[in-house]
């Protein structure tokens, strides 16, 4: 079995482990920097807006200054909200990414679900299908042409020129979000790779939706992510990380209700109550090496996956962050590499 490991930072600063936001964002850098150093394969950023842990809102920026400090890691986002942004200013900053990391960027985008977020751009939550696909467009020809312009339902643009190009031919690799329904339908017509979401029922529905569009499933790379804490044995992993991920559990829970609300879908679950209840109910995979090794083995045989984004708990402790990172190369990567 093989499978390559990758880092999800969100930079996040819960007001229970609150530090200074220069410090936040100085050891997410430095935290990337070792991951390179020990042989991950990539690293990426995620975006949210307006949550109380300043979860991070602007993710090209911190991939340009990981660009920076790095000559060989992949550095991507998983994922940015493309419909809140306007596409011609993402392909000219995702081409300066590329040139910076000599092509070594992935633009991994999807179209958000979280309700606030879309008022505070002026943009309208049912368009993000359209808006995302004229995105995609639009980016793909901005690398890849001199000059067009574009008449769409949500764009309407003349004289688009988008200098430099990136580095790599064609720009970098697209890769979409997915867990359902049309969302996968999209990553079968356009994706370069997918950001999996949920479990080997989603990786099913994606297969099927390659078949319908004549594309081999194995001809892009899958990658899903999770929360995840790897100690030195499962209690103290468990000790170590069980309040970093219930912080982060019962945000994603409510957010995914409140989608649903406004989705006219029926509102998932209560939430766990506790870190316990999360933990028995849940994907994360938290525990000593013996059982990390085993739970990754096992979703390897549930899902044909070419990589694996463990989620940095937030605000864990700089110090513990870099155990993590060293632990996953000792004990993770000889029993999954090549």
């Amino acid at each position: 079995m093989t499978l390559k490991f990758g880092v999800l930072f969100s930079l996040r600063n819960p007001s229970q482990w609150q530090k200074p936001w220069p410090q936040v964002y100085q050891e997410t850098l430095e935290q990337i920097v070792i991951a390179e150093e020990l042989g991950f394969d990539s690293v990426w950023i995620s975006e949210h807006h307006g949550a109380d842990d300043g979860y991070c809102p602007s993710v090209l920026p911190v991939a340009a200054a990981a660009a920076d400090r790095t000559s060989k890691i992949t550095i991507g986002t998983r994922l940015m909200l493309l419909p809140l942004h306007h596409p011609v200013r993402i392909a000219e900053d995702a081409a300066v990414i590329d040139i910076m990391s000599e092509g070594r960027f992935v633009l991994g985008i999807a179209v958000g679900y979280r309700p606030q977020e879309y008022p505070a751009f002026g943009v309208n939550r049912r368009y993000r299908p359209s808006l995302i696909e004229e995105g995609i467009e639009i980016i793909r020809r901005g690398w890849n042409e001199h000059e067009f312009d574009f008449t769409g339902k949500r764009y309407q643009l003349q004289g688009v020129r988008v200098e430099p190009k990136p580095f790599q031919d064609g720009g970098p690799p697209i890769w979409i979000g997915a867990t359902r329904d049309t969302a996968l339908e999209r990553v079968a017509r356009l994706a370069d790779g997918f950001h999996m979401v949920g479990g080997s029922n989603v990786y099913e529905a994606f297969r099927a939706a390659m078949l319908r569009n004549n594309r081999d499933p194995k001809s892009i790379p899958v990658y899903d992510s999770r929360d995840f804490w790897l100690g030195e044995d499962d209690a103290s992993a468990w000790e170590e990380s069980r309040e970093h991920l219930y912080h982060s559990y019962l945000h994603y829970a409510q957010w995914a209700s409140e989608a649903a609300i406004a989705d006219g879908r029926k509102p998932y679950a209560q939430p766990a109550s506790t870190p316990e209840e999360m933990r028995d109910g849940s994907e994360i995979f938290v525990g000593g090496p013996e059982r990390i090794v085993d739970l990754f083995k096992q979703r390897l045989k549930e899902v044909p996956l070419d990589g694996t984004i463990i989620r940095m708990p937030p605000g864990i402790d700089h110090k513990r962050a870099i155990q993590l990172l060293q632990r996953v190369k000792e004990y993770l990567f000889p029993e999954f590499s090549l």
